[in-house]
């Protein structure tokens, strides 16, 4: 009897385990996930850092009037500078004419039919998102400035089965390290390899106490010789 308890104990444990792990595993087929992928969250001061916006339709229907936008007027001194629709030169890019999201991996190439950037602002539209389908984007950002600072949510707004207009806007916790080029260098201490001139509190210290304290070491230790 005891062996055939312990048996009955072990099979319950190992469905409870099973049934755990598959319930962590589970994404419901009546979801449309909306999110942003950094694989490298640390940049170089000035340099690009690469952003993913990911859109995967797990709805049993298709959903339409698709528009993604991304606001960073509030997140100085973060900017945009590129994306899929080109590099900015001019303040921003309009995209007239229809193009496609990369074909990828699992992704699915759809028509984006307008698109429109700025240093602040992003936005496109996609005509159509059939159910299962997952689609891609890349933008870069950079930053002028040293600093972690986290990157602003993606927007989305659509069309469902039913015509009536539907918004998402998922919170961003992605935080991103925008570094000195020269990580090594000491903030505090003068940094004449940079072309930075030195400063009154520093040329005192140089030239005047450092020799004071030299000579009298010197005459210090020529004492001690010479008893």
């Amino acid at each position: 009897m005891k062996s055939k308890s312990k048996i009955l104990l072990l099979v319950v444990l190992t469905s409870v385990i099973f049934y755990a792990h598959f319930a962590a595993s589970y994404v419901s087929e009546q979801q449309l996930i909306v999110s942003q992928v950094v694989f490298d969250k640390t940049a170089v001061q000035n340099e690009n850092l690469e952003v993913s916006i990911i859109i995967k339709n797990y709805l049993n229907y298709t959903i339409t009037n698709i528009t993604v936008s991304l606001d960073f007027t509030d997140s100085a001194p973060l900017t945009l500078n590129s994306s899929m629709f080109g590099r900015l030169t001019n303040g921003n890019i309009t995209l007239n004419s229809t193009m496609q999201t990369p074909e990828e991996y699992d992704f699915t190439p759809v028509n984006i039919t307008y698109g429109f950037m700025t240093t602040e602002y992003l936005e496109f539209n996609i005509t159509q998102l059939e159910p299962g389908t997952s689609i891609i984007f890349y933008y870069n950002l950079t930053s002028d400035s040293i600093i972690s600072k986290v990157i602003p949510p993606v927007d989305m707004s659509y069309l469902d089965n039913w015509g009536d207009l539907q918004e998402i806007s998922r919170l961003s916790q992605i935080l991103v390290d925008f570094v000195s080029a020269d990580p090594d260098i000491n903030t505090v201490l003068p940094q004449w390899n940079l072309g930075k001139s030195i400063s009154t509190a520093w040329a005192l210290v140089i030239f005047a106490l450092v020799p004071a304290v030299i000579a009298g070491l010197s005459a210090f230790l020529l004492y001690f010789r010479r008893r």
